[in-house]
């Protein structure tokens, strides 16, 4: 039932969407879900795991295969009907709506999925037709667009916002959870953060589990002294007494969205690098962390002192090439199975 689920779907058996299109209609769920499973395998560098999940991965591309469509004028393929969840535009009748084709957050979605398939092939050294398949529809995706204003559009055309300030801000998946969008993809890069610059002027960003995200977005954006404004807000705005993240009411979203904004502030590793103190806010310039992991199957312990790591190293679990980030500098390392690196 995975490659099919909806928002309420249920260990019954029920798959079919909710009675609202604004909220009911989640097609991209399942390739969210999958998302786990690589992230899982990028982390521990499973392969026992990823035989096992890699199925359950392949199940829910052959149901994207299946249900994308040709776009008539472009000749893309494009998800749809669906919504970006909860939030609506003013369709040209005048009439609100959130239904249409090719809705940001599904095409993010699926191009995420297909390129975790891919790369879990690859490590399986499985090349089918399946892959094949994969690999040619990836390419045909309908891929982020930007729109006239500078921003990056969360529908297939530059309706105009119901709720300019809602708090979803969907079409942001491929910042973060997702990786299509990096500094290295700069216009991309440059018009999902007027998108959340434009959402938050407009009040956006008013929920506990939303809030969360914009930890993460300010975090891949490299904007250390934003992200903790926004755990600030977090902790004293949307969190109750006994630490439950509130929507209202509460909502774990927030608590490990939370969590996970502030490991993304001390390290990232989702463009196949290690980056140390990526979005390093000035008030925390002095410390030390244990602990983190980064994909790769890497464990990172080390200290800064005014912004700059000062000492600290990274295991390897399993081996491989390392590329490490830190004080203005790249370092490239073949590590072996249990072996340290000691930053320099």
């Amino acid at each position: 039932m995975l490659f099919r689920s909806h928002p309420i779907t249920n260990v019954w058996g029920y798959t079919a969407p909710g009675e609202g299109g604004l909220w009911g209609i989640h097609i991209a769920a399942a390739g969210w879900m999958c998302q786990h499973l690589w992230e899982h395998y990028a982390f521990t560098q499973d392969t026992e795991f990823l035989k096992k999940a890699y199925p359950i991965m392949k199940e829910a591309g052959m149901f994207y295969i299946d249900w994308l469509k040709q776009d008539p004028k472009t000749g893309l393929l494009v998800s749809g009907p669906s919504a970006s969840p909860e939030n609506a535009f003013i369709a040209p009748d005048g009439s609100v709506s959130a239904v249409c084709m090719a809705p940001a957050h599904d095409q993010q979605i699926i191009w995420d999925l297909f390129t975790n398939i891919l790369e879990a092939a690859q490590v399986l050294k499985i090349n089918d037709g399946f892959t094949q398949t994969a690999a040619a529809v990836r390419n045909r995706l309908m891929g982020p667009r930007i729109g006239s204003d500078g921003r990056l559009m969360e529908w297939d055309k530059e309706y105009q916002e119901a709720e300019p300030g809602h708090r979803h801000m969907s079409h942001l998946f491929a910042l973060h959870p997702g990786r299509q969008i990096t500094r290295y993809t700069p216009d991309l890069f440059n018009a999902a953060k007027k998108s959340l610059e434009g959402r938050l002027q407009e009040g956006g960003g008013h929920t506990g589990w939303s809030m969360a995200w914009i930890i993460n977005f300010r975090a891949r954006f490299g904007d250390g002294d934003k992200a903790l404004e926004a755990l600030d807000n977090l902790l004293i705005k949307c969190t109750s007494n006994n630490l439950f993240d509130m929507h209202p009411p509460f909502q774990i979203d927030g608590n490990f969205g939370g969590t996970a904004g502030i490991a993304e502030m001390l390290i990232q590793s989702h463009t196949n690098k290690i980056e140390l103190l990526p979005a390093l806010p000035q008030k925390w310039k002095s410390g030390s962390v244990k602990g983190l992991k980064a994909r790769g199957g890497f464990d990172v312990d080390f200290k800064w002192k005014d912004g700059v790591v000062t000492s600290g190293e990274v295991y390897s679990k399993k081996g491989g090439l390392l590329t490490l980030v830190y004080n203005g500098k790249e370092d490239m390392i073949t590590m072996k199975p249990g072996e340290r690196y000691h930053l320099k």
